[in-house]
């Protein structure tokens, strides 16, 4: 009887530890085991560029930055990460910047005033180099008006509408399209890229912006972001 309990016993103990097996030159455990990882510190979010080149600056921290990598993921999210770290090759992010962005409303039809609200908070004002349209677009969105006598037309490319023209008189336009405009969608510091849209309308009156440049802008802006960083922080390794 007590023969079997050692036995029992000495089975136990050795399910207990993972071993190491070799099938067909492939090394595996006889157990899921996990390494155990070097702490991580706590991330800093912020919600700007100059945010993140204020800590890179001051070094509170005393961080190696030749060493660091600035990793942009995306338009409106950059992180700083440490170099690989440990036995287990970690990377450590230590701040991160998350821009804070006026809410969008591409492909969805607005009252003419939520249109004209949203166009001018949330679009980079004037006429410019890079071919801003706003204030063409904000024209047509103000002095449009439904009418009885005149509605609008549409092919698929092109769309009449009926606009006020002067005080009381109305004749038809034709919608600009395609258009371009420079919404905030990304950081505040870097140039807002420029894209294409198509202009709508339909009758309340409502109106809409339809993205039509298949995300090219994302691309711009990370170039923006990259080239920001690397002015504002020498030796800094930075990646989009």
């Amino acid at each position: 009887m007590f023969g079997g309990m050692k036995e029992f016993y000495q089975q136990v103990q050795q399910d207990a530890h993972a071993q190491q097996i070799n099938i067909n030159n492939r090394v595996y455990t006889t157990k899921d085991i996990q390494g155990v990882l070097e702490p991580e510190p706590d991330c800093i979010t912020v919600t700007t560029l100059t945010g993140l080149v204020d800590f890179l600056k001051t070094n509170v921290d005393k961080l190696d930055v030749p060493s660091l990598l600035c990793h942009i993921e995306s338009p409106t999210k950059v992180t700083l990460r440490s170099p690989l770290k440990g036995a287990f090759i970690q990377r450590f992010a230590y701040i991160q910047a998350k821009a804070d962005l006026p809410e969008m409303h591409f492909d969805q039809y607005l009252d003419g005033e939520d249109f004209n609200v949203w166009l001018q908070s949330s679009f980079v004002d004037g006429e410019d180099a890079a071919g801003n349209q706003k204030g063409l677009v904000l024209r047509y969105s103000s002095n449009v008006k439904q009418t009885v006598e005149s509605g609008a037309s549409d092919d698929g490319v092109t769309q009449v509408v009926s606009a006020r023209v002067g005080i009381a008189s109305v004749e038809n336009v034709v919608l600009p399209n395609p258009v371009s405009l420079r919404p905030y969608r990304t950081f505040t510091e870097v140039e807002q890229p420029s894209s294409s849209f198509i202009f709508r309308a339909k009758t309340g009156p409502r109106f809409a912006l339809m993205e039509a440049d298949g995300g090219a802008w994302r691309s711009k802006a990370m170039k923006n972001i990259k080239a920001f960083m690397e002015s504002e922080v020498k030796d800094l390794h930075v990646i989009a």
